[in-house]
């Protein structure tokens, strides 16, 4: 064997979570995987013989063949049975169905200090005299191949060089479409590239600097969000200072409506992308502009705009009115889930002594008038913190204050239905104690009644504020909701937010083969990670094999 294979081995590398390392023999035996204790893979679909293994060690690459009935994918390659293909360093297997991701890593053996017995990457003692500066302070060179980083999938290859100007694209329905001419693919190969123009215009922006950006799929990152830039701007472009006003981004979601163009009867399925440039500070254009040169489309913004909602002004109104009573009262509570109602009511009610009455944390109306009916009992003054949409919801409390004697206030929360899912969405985003709220949910309320005529002393209408007392956020953003539920910090933000219930596509395809003869930088590709496995979409992999290097960005979910 030669030099070169003795000083390392060839090992298999699954996502964070999954098996532990798997070593590749390097004497020429074939290695058998599939379902099993080794790969942990418990799907039907894969076979237990479903690929075989022979590595190479001097040329640090791995011969791959299909046994299983159903496909494996070898970089790009989709397998089927009785063919063969190739893995070489930071390429990524498939076990089956783009399934079960297994990236081609090597370990070096011979090097000063290493520790053959440990597993890969297992960190050695600092040398003396080292740097002792935390990682995060550090510029970041990112490993050739795929790395996992926490919410990030990251591929990168050799040639990869940080630019101080990006070109960011969508990609379904901006770089690509279906051959088939369907919405979503029927196989792994239903794609083309979706104008002729594209490879020639990327070619052009390499040679002009550009790093190139890929934007995908869905996620805690998805856009608008701009998590995926954030991650570009702080730890992936070597510490290189991004100039949005010299970047672009490109994408067809872009709220264009019916009859856009001729022949484009449609309107556009979201505003998501044109939302994600315009959180970024992007200069934004579809796909027709900026290839084919075709005028700007007439487009809508979602109804609500957090750029509009200022968080000065009173508040709440009358101004007139007091707040706060001495004496012992009910105060009730009127608003959609994310309206504001229960930081309002924690930061300027209880704070000043009022019982908080919460179905949320009681568990039921008959526990929350209960709850009521015992502060009032103790002369206490009570604050009832449901949604309390409806005539019938609201009297069960006005009846508690009749029987005791006090009066009975209504604050109505006027955040519109729009706003308070933008705030869902964040209190979603970034405060795990809060249960998402569907959007079945939300417009199963029906707000009604009048207040005064229920009983009610005195309606308070309590002004809608995007940021909560002391929050950092210096400005609007708009997010985008999804499928599942995404944790982070407390606060209502002011951002963009999409409410849709999305979901991956259903299989991983071979992506398009862009040669434009020259160097691209980056392409970030943003998408949902299942416990142990990669989601089921094209972008995964990663096909924009520009010149000699090819790297991207996955978006991984929470």
């Amino acid at each position: 064997m030669s030099q070169l294979g003795s000083r390392g081995r060839l090992w298999l590398q699954s996502p964070t979570g999954g098996p532990p390392p798997i070593f590749l023999p390097s004497d020429g035996q074939a290695l058998v995987l599939g379902r099993g204790p080794l790969t942990q893979v418990t799907d039907r679909k894969c076979s237990r013989n479903q690929v075989e293994l022979i590595a190479d060690p001097e040329s640090r690459t791995v011969a791959v063949k299909q046994l299983g009935v159903n496909p494996s994918t070898v970089g790009v390659q989709e397998l089927k049975p009785g063919l063969s293909g190739s893995l070489s360093l930071g390429d990524v297997l498939y076990l089956v169905n783009g399934l079960y991701p297994l990236t081609l890593r090597w370990e070096e053996l011979s090097t000063s200090g290493s520790q053959p017995d440990a597993p890969p990457d297992t960190p050695g003692d600092p040398e003396e005299g080292e740097d002792t500066e935390p990682q995060k302070k550090r510029v970041r060179k990112s490993s050739l191949g795929w790395e996992s980083l926490k919410k990030l999938l990251v591929f990168t290859a050799s040639g990869v060089k940080p630019q101080g100007k990006v070109a960011a694209f969508d990609l379904d329905g901006t770089l690509i479409t279906t051959r088939s001419g369907k919405v979503f693919p029927t196989s792994p190969s239903d794609w083309r590239i979706l104008y002729p123009e594209i490879p020639k215009k990327l070619q052009e922006l390499a040679a002009e600097g550009y790093k190139v950006l890929v934007a995908t799929h869905a996620g805690l990152n998805r856009k608008p969000v701009s998590g995926m830039w954030d991650h570009l701007q702080e730890q992936a472009n070597e510490g290189i200072p991004i100039s949005v006003e010299d970047s672009v981004f490109v994408g067809d979601a872009a709220g264009r409506l019916a009859n856009w163009a001729p022949g484009r009867k449609k309107k556009d399925f979201s505003c998501a992308d044109r939302l994600f440039a315009l959180n970024v500070g992007l200069p934004f254009a579809t796909p027709e502009e900026f290839f084919l040169k075709w005028p700007a489309a007439r487009f809508e913004l979602p109804a609500f705009d957090p750029r509009t909602i200022s968080s000065a002004g009173p508040l709440y109104l009358p101004e007139s009115s007091s707040l706060l009573s001495p004496n012992p009262e009910v105060v009730v509570a009127v608003g959609f889930p994310g309206a504001g109602k229960s930081t309002f009511i924690q930061e300027h009610l209880v704070s000043a002594g009022y019982v908080h009455v919460n179905r949320d944390t009681l568990g039921s109306w008959q526990r929350c008038v209960s709850s009521c009916q015992a502060a009032l009992r103790q002369g206490k003054r009570v604050v009832i913190d449901n949604t309390n949409p409806d005539v019938p919801s609201r009297a069960r409390y006005i009846q508690c204050a009749k029987d005791a004697g006090v009066p009975c206030r209504c604050f109505n929360f006027c955040a519109t239905i729009e706003q308070a899912r933008h705030n869902n969405r964040f209190r979603e985003m970034t405060d795990p104690s809060h249960a998402p709220v569907s959007d079945m949910v939300m417009f199963s309320y029906r707000f009604g009644g009048s207040g005064v005529l229920e009983g009610v002393g005195e309606v308070g209408y309590r002004a809608s504020h995007p940021h909560p007392a002391g929050s950092s956020l210096s400005r609007p953003h708009w997010l985008k909701a999804s499928w599942r539920s995404l944790r982070f910090h407390s606060g209502y933000r002011s951002i963009w937010t999409r409410h849709c219930s999305d979901c991956t596509a259903s299989f991983p395809r071979a992506e398009p083969s862009i040669n434009t003869g020259a160097t691209l930088c980056t392409a970030i590709l943003l998408g949902l990670w299942e416990a142990k496995q990669v989601p089921r979409h094209p972008a995964l992999s990663l096909g924009f094999q520009v010149g000699s290097c090819v790297s991207g960005i996955l978006g991984l979910g929470a």
